[in-house]
């Protein structure tokens, strides 16, 4: 090799590796945005929060879903069901995790204080369904962690699900397997619907801390116009029932986290 094109090599590893330094850096960099505040009715026990990705503020399958909740849980007094936007600050896929991340933490403690003021004398028992799709996931551990942190030693007893919805599980450039190890730890039960055969990044790993269905070759898949990224998303919503509304459905408590169950 010439002294030349030796040159040129080292040039080339290194703007290689300044991109991928800036852009490590750039990603993960912690983000100071502010979190839109929750909605909250008076005297809600029970909030299922059903939390887009990038780009989804108007998913129609996750419109259709809130819907379909509201119908189920109508006639349960006490029970509310959200769908938060957090756009614009979710369509910077590169800084999504850091700023989900953020705002999950902020709702977090927004709920731990409603929770801890709104209450009969007495102990008392709440309940949080988190239901994410995509880029979303990154809310929901760190919601969930700062509500039981914020909560302390306050007299309510809180009870967490989570249900992921095609997770991505990027952290950085290059830890594609970090959603996978990390996504679900702080939940009392976690669930992941997934498809393993879109372009999306990550979004094909199984969850450690979560039950796992996949569902990319479930009856339907072929004939959905969505595209595989939101098949689980309707899959999700094609199967909703009552029974899939409470905190730990029957017969989950043999649901080994890491497991993965084919539709």
């Amino acid at each position: 090799m010439t002294h030349s094109a030796r040159r040129w090599l080292l040039i080339a590893v290194a703007t290689i590796a300044t991109v991928t330094v800036a852009g490590e850096c750039y990603t993960r960099w912690p983000s100071n945005v502010t979190a839109a505040p929750l909605t909250l009715q008076p005297e809600t026990r029970e909030l299922i929060l059903v939390v887009h990705g990038s780009f989804g503020a108007e998913e129609p399958t996750l419109i259709a879903m809130e819907k379909r909740l509201d119908e189920l849980v109508a006639a349960q007094p006490g029970t509310q069901v959200l769908r938060y936007r957090w756009s614009p600050w979710s369509d910077n896929i590169l800084r999504a995790d850091a700023r989900g991340s953020r705002i999950g933490t902020q709702l977090g403690q927004q709920l731990a204080m409603y929770w801890r003021a709104d209450r009969p004398s007495g102990s008392r028992t709440v309940t949080l369904h988190l239901i994410a799709h995509s880029a979303g996931a990154y809310l929901l551990d760190p919601l969930c962690e700062q509500l039981r942190r914020t909560l302390g030693d306050a007299p309510v007893n809180v009870s967490v699900r989570m249900t992921f919805l095609d997770p991505i599980g990027l952290h950085g450039l290059l830890q594609r397997n970090w959603g996978a190890e990390h996504f679900g730890r702080c939940a009392d039960d976690a669930e992941a619907w997934i498809n393993t055969d879109d372009p999306a990044p990550a979004t094909d790993r199984w969850l450690q801390h979560a039950w796992n269905i996949d569902v990319t070759r479930a009856i339907g898949h072929e004939r959905f116009p969505g595209g595989g990224h939101r098949w689980p998303v309707q899959y999700y919503l094609e199967q909703l029932s009552p029974r899939d509304l409470a905190v730990t459905p029957p017969g989950r408590d043999r649901r080994a986290p890491g497991g993965v169950e084919r539709r």
